[in-house]
């Protein structure tokens, strides 16, 4: 008769294994959702009152926007195919596209910069108001981006450790039954 216990404590590993491959294909649909918002604004003001108003999306900022993209999806299309068999190969892949899209969002933080400089030569000018100012930002995208691809990397990690977890407890959890040692009643 074999030991209830491992079976368990396995099943109960396999379970957030699970959620970890879960979390991890949802952050990198997230991150794929969020790289088509404004990554980027600028505004020529004066006064308080805005004169022009530019923003890019990340489709626009090439190549970075359509890589996140495509690493999201990919992350996704991984989680899918990684969830019946759990090899390592796939988590460390898994870990290496998440850590891609946050170093991707994260290198666009002064995508406003260009932004600013072309809105500030177009007032030259262009308006005939006092002292006008010009102000960019990094937009809530990039963010939700960068943040979802630390997520992946985080839920890719847990998934292998997970994985393996419950691999040495199936392995080591009927060995006192192979061997025929009987412990209880």
């Amino acid at each position: 008769m074999s030991d209830p216990v491992p079976a368990r404590a396995s099943g109960g590993v396999a379970h957030w294994s699970d959620r970890a491959l879960a979390l991890c294909a949802l952050a990198g649909l997230i991150a794929a959702v969020a790289v088509t918002r404004t990554w980027a604004r600028a505004t020529l003001s004066d006064r308080g009152a805005a004169l022009l108003v530019v923003t890019r999306s990340g489709w626009q900022l090439r190549p970075t926007g359509p890589l996140v993209v495509a690493c999201g999806l990919l992350t996704a299309l991984i989680c899918l195919l990684a969830a019946p068999n759990g090899r390592a190969a796939l988590g460390a892949l898994l870990a290496a596209l998440g850590a891609g899209v946050a170093g991707l969002a994260l290198s666009r933080l002064d995508a406003a910069d260009p932004l600013v400089h072309k809105i500030g030569r177009l007032r030259i000018g262009t308006f005939q108001t006092d002292e006008p100012v010009a102000a960019g930002s990094a937009g809530v995208g990039l963010w939700v981006a960068a943040l979802a691809g630390i997520v992946v990397v985080v839920a890719a990690v847990s998934w292998l450790l997970l994985t393996r977890r419950a691999a040495g407890g199936i392995q080591g959890g009927s060995g006192a039954a192979e061997r025929g040692v009987d412990h209880g009643l």
